[in-house]
């Protein structure tokens, strides 16, 4: 976060810097610019109007208004005024996390199914789930993708300085008739993790109909193997080389089978139970998955081996003080 005299001599020397510039660029690299923007390689400066917000202001000179909160957190959450110079930095910043006395870490939290009745502690309520939904909203939570935490552990691009992901195993039906709306509704983005032998099955489960239009509205579906087994643990009378071709169809196979049926790219997989060994990990990096997360406790910074991530997993009996623990971003050296 920048102080407010740091911030100031920015301010100057950005506006400086691009007004004595010989050809003033916008955004994409074009000349010709309005009068109250200026631009330089590192920043954009311009001065506020009354329709602009950082979503406007993002989507504008970053590509997407979901890096909004890079415009934020430049200006140490300071709310943009009509009027007053605005810089937006053109580069990432802060990759990785790194401060002078720590790094930041992302808590990813795990879900099962939700229904009104608890039945077994991987059963949550959805006063529960709203509840610390709501927490995370009121206390400046940003929640993230998969696709942005890919990003943060390659070094390429930061993530909000209170980033969480959630993700929601196994495809219970609560995923669309509660858990998706109560998402929408605080705006929080997720990932649902799938077994594709339990797709379609009846009862509480998903249909492939239903993660279709689960995708729609903009959640992620990844893979969470073909059976659920627990993939660190080998069957009794199995040879090398069928646990090899059992994992294949666990793990390969079963990003094919998503692949098809969601017509999208399958990048992520959750291993159940949290189980795996190294031919398992092996396996998923081989098959072309980018990250594989387990169900050992912990948030994750960015030098985290991106096979082996940590998750928490959220049970029933979480009290507030407990969820709340879980959140921790940041670690100090």
């Amino acid at each position: 976060m920048l102080s407010n005299r740091l911030l100031a001599t920015v301010l100057c020397a950005a506006m400086t810097m691009v007004a004595c510039a010989p050809a003033i660029k916008n955004g994409s690299g074009r000349t010709g610019v309005p009068e109250h923007v200026r631009t330089s390689d590192e920043f954009v400066a311009l001065v506020v109007g009354p329709d602009d917000t950082p979503e406007r202001l993002a989507e504008q000179y970053l590509g997407s208004p979901k890096r909004a909160w890079e415009i934020i957190e430049f200006r140490g959450e300071t709310p943009i005024v009509t009027g007053e110079v605005v810089v937006i930095p053109l580069r990432p910043k802060r990759l990785g996390g790194i401060e002078a006395d720590g790094y930041q870490v992302i808590p990813i939290l795990t879900y099962h199914d939700i229904q009104p009745a608890s039945k077994s502690r991987f059963t949550i309520t959805p006063e529960l789930f709203e509840m610390q939904l709501r927490y995370l909203a009121e206390h400046g939570y940003v929640g993230i993708t998969l696709d942005d935490l890919d990003r943060f552990l390659r070094y390429e691009r930061p993530v909000p300085r209170k980033a969480v992901i959630i993700t929601v195993d196994d495809g219970y039906k609560s995923m669309k008739t509660i858990a998706a709306p109560l998402l929408a509704k605080y705006r929080f983005p997720a990932t649902f993790f799938i077994y594709t032998d339990y797709i379609g099955t009846g009862g509480n489960s998903l249909s492939w109909a239903d993660l279709r239009q689960l995708k729609a509205q903009g959640f992620d579906i990844q893979s969470h193997s073909k059976s659920h087994s627990n993939l660190a643990l080998p069957r009794a009378g199995d040879t090398a080389v069928d646990r090899s071709r059992w994992l294949d169809a666990e793990i390969v196979e079963t990003r094919k089978v998503m692949a098809q049926q969601l017509a999208g790219e399958i990048r992520y997989f959750a291993y159940p139970y949290g189980g795996f060994t190294p031919d398992v990990v092996a396996t998923v990096k081989g098959a072309g998955y980018a990250v594989g997360l387990g169900a050992k406790k912990g948030s994750n910074p960015f030098f985290a081996y991106r096979y082996r991530l940590k998750r928490y997993s959220i049970f029933m009996h979480a009290d507030m003080a407990t969820f709340v623990q879980m959140l921790q971003t940041y670690e100090r050296d």
